[in-house]
């Protein structure tokens, strides 16, 4: 049994998939199964996943209908043989020391989880000319609960992403990605850290961001941005049922609400009949977060008056259409 199962969904990136997976074959660390899902790629991807796993035995793939990233790390997760899981994006790629930096701190501190540092890099995988990292708040180890306030900093995306982490397998033994959601990392990192009872912190940048055009975060408005909205709705629902402290819930609460008025001012002069319906089922449950936002001290008088207005005004009517 491998220790390490690598994770990689991988569809229309037949351009990056070569770098990644080399990156990966490449590490340090050497006991790892790596799972690409081709999740139903039209493109060649399919066939180079193959090729890898005929050329190297550690290599497996899964070829499953088309479904989205949720999905096809579900069916990674489900697949998978080790003790410990890490997920990689197919159009990024990572340092030759990632996994060994990662698995020597969940052994030093006896973590469930460890998280390094990324740096963004150029669509050909080069440094930027002002090199952007983005890093832990403070290194070392800490519960998962103690590191829930940096889901709302400057480096929240070191905390909720899912890529630049080393997991114990166990993490997810009930718990996965909700089908059909692009946030999918919101939907369920805060469920992880408040599972996790030691998170290890290093500050390495050893994960390389690809920052291209046409990705899943860099696209024009769609329904599917609404999904960003839902993960966060999400989110404030189960810190209030687990009774997490009431600044952690306000935060939270003033962030679904900030990232569903940012979409509001956008999506005000749209008459694309699916935006519309999604946004109508947006504010329905928007709605049930009206009383947290009125008395949430992480929002403005202006905003608690944006949430009034946009949370519970009837929107532009929108014809039958299905969500996208």
């Amino acid at each position: 049994m491998p220790e390490i199962s690598v994770i990689v969904p991988v569809y229309k990136v037949e351009q990056w998939l070569g770098p990644c997976v080399d990156s990966i074959l490449n590490q340090t660390f050497r006991d790892f199964e790596l799972i690409l899902v081709d999740d139903g790629s039209p493109d060649n991807c399919g066939a180079l996943c193959e090729k890898y796993a005929k050329d190297d035995p550690r290599v497996r793939v899964l070829h499953k209908a088309n479904g989205g990233l949720s999905s096809a790390r579900n069916a990674g997760i489900e697949a998978a043989k080790a003790p410990y899981l890490a997920f990689v994006d197919s159009d990024d790629f990572v340092r030759p020391q990632y996994l060994a930096t990662l698995r020597a701190a969940i052994r030093q501190y006896g973590a469930d989880m460890a998280i390094c540092g990324a740096e963004d890099v150029t669509e050909w995988g080069e440094s930027l000319p002002r090199p952007a990292y983005t890093q832990e708040l403070e290194e070392g180890v800490h519960t998962g609960d103690e590191l829930l306030p940096g889901f709302y900093g400057e480096a929240s995306a070191y905390y909720t992403v899912a890529w630049n982490k080393l997991y114990k397998a166990e993490l997810w033994k009930t718990l996965r990605y909700p089908d059909g959601l692009i946030h999918e990392d919101d939907a369920v990192a805060h469920e992880l850290f408040h599972t996790a009872k030691r998170v290890a912190c290093v500050p390495e940048p050893l994960y390389c961001y690809r920052l291209r055009e046409g990705s899943i975060c860099r696209t024009d408005l769609t329904p599917a941005r609404f999904d960003g909205v839902t993960a966060l709705v999400m989110r404030c629902e189960y810190f209030a049922k687990e009774n997490l402290p009431q600044e952690l819930q306000d935060q939270a609460v003033a962030a679904c609400w900030h990232r569903y008025l940012s979409l509001c001012a956008q999506a005000k002069t749209m008459k694309d009949p699916a935006i519309l319906n999604r946004w109508n089922e947006e504010q329905a449950r928007m709605k049930a977060l009206l009383p947290a936002a009125r008395h949430c001290p992480c929002l403005t008088v202006a905003e608690k008056l944006s949430c009034a207005r946009w949370g519970g005004m009837p929107l532009p009517k929108a014809k039958e259409g299905r969500r996208k």
